[in-house]
């Protein structure tokens, strides 16, 4: 046997007792890491099909506590509020949504204000949704509520990049023709006008405005 392979063959033994060894000393927790993994990986497939299964019953339950509405909008209202408190998930946040649609439906102006603002002040709820109560709020307020509240509340929103800023600038703006500042109002109306990716609705109803108060829309 020539040197060369014998060193070898030397060095191969030596390296299959080092890993004999550590297999001893580790093999153990080797084999708790590896069934530890498998038993993370199936809770976390058993969970995510468990949401599925949460997120499918809560779907069909926010349909049918939505279908009165138009019909039978206080009975509509309960059922929301009963449900959003019960929900796991973003149907929660949606339920109250329509719970102050069908409060509103019922004439329950307050009450819609109330579970609008309790839902924009709900930090466990989607910031998206969070945002669009506190607009729908505001909106619900702008002929009645208190003008310098409201404007602070709705100057974030109305931002540069916030998701509903169109809607809270036209909201200052009649904040301000409320108050008797035309020259705010048209302004702000002037500078709604501009933006490109303006809704047509809006659009329009931000020319009309502009056309009442002396102001020319943006072409």
């Amino acid at each position: 046997m020539k040197s060369e392979e014998f060193f070898r063959e030397v060095d191969e033994e030596l390296q299959r007792d080092r890993m004999l060894a550590l297999w001893r000393r580790y093999g153990s927790l080797v084999m708790v890491l590896a069934v530890a993994a498998v038993l993370a990986t199936a809770g976390w497939v058993a969970w995510q099909h468990w949401q599925e299964r949460q997120r499918a019953a809560e779907a069909e339950r926010f349909a049918a506590a939505i279908a009165d509405i138009g019909t039978k909008p206080a009975e509509a209202a309960t059922r929301l509020d009963g449900f959003a408190a019960e929900a796991r998930t973003g149907y929660g946040a949606l339920a109250r949504l329509r719970e102050a649609e069908a409060k509103a439906t019922a004439g329950d102006g307050a009450g819609a204000v109330a579970t609008l603002e309790a839902l924009a002040a709900d930090g466990s709820a989607d910031p998206l949704l969070r945002d669009l109560a506190a607009v729908l709020a505001a909106g619900r307020q702008v002929d009645t509520g208190d003008p310098a509240a409201l404007k602070a509340r709705l100057e974030p929103l109305a931002a540069a990049g916030a998701p509903y800023r169109y809607t809270a600038r036209e909201l200052l703006a009649l904040l301000a023709i409320r108050t008797g500042d035309s020259a705010g109002a048209r302004s702000t109306l002037e500078e709604l006008s501009k933006e490109v990716d303006i809704p047509q609705a809006q659009q329009q109803r931000v020319g009309q405005l502009l056309a009442t108060l002396g102001g020319i829309a943006a072409p």
